[in-house]
């Protein structure tokens, strides 16, 4: 079962990645870094209606959810988990605006990890 989450999430995100290829960054990357864009890079394409912002956050959360889901392979206290309900692609982006005002150390992480972190912040599993 792990191996099949982990296939449907490279699946889910290997468009975004390859689309990013196509945004130009606005910093380098750090040496040794395997992410193609940082929680930082994100953020900042997040601070207008870019849509590869709401492509990578809705692809994030696209990828997170049904793993998140009861029996999925994503237990709720997993970092990676998150359980929103209704929710909209702005408020997910709102959701990681969020977390990087309030967590800005961690903006120099893979930008799928720091999205994943966000959201499970924000959407708590378990919450009555």
């Amino acid at each position: 079962m792990r191996k099949l989450a982990q296939a449907l999430v490279a699946f889910m995100l290997a468009p975004l990645m390859l689309g990013q290829a196509a945004v130009p960054s606005a910093q380098p990357q750090a040496a040794g870094s395997r992410a193609f864009m940082t929680g930082a890079r994100l953020l900042e394409l997040c601070k207008t209606e870019n849509p590869y912002c709401t492509g990578y956050v809705a692809g994030v959360a696209d990828a997170l959810a049904p793993l998140s889901e009861p029996g999925g392979p994503l237990t709720p206290s997993s970092l990676a988990s998150f359980c929103p309900g209704p929710m909209t692609v702005k408020q997910a982006i709102a959701a990681v605006q969020k977390y990087a005002k309030a967590n800005p150390e961690g903006l120099g992480i893979n930008a799928a990890q720091f999205a994943g972190d966000a959201l499970h912040e924000a959407y708590p599993c378990g919450r009555k």
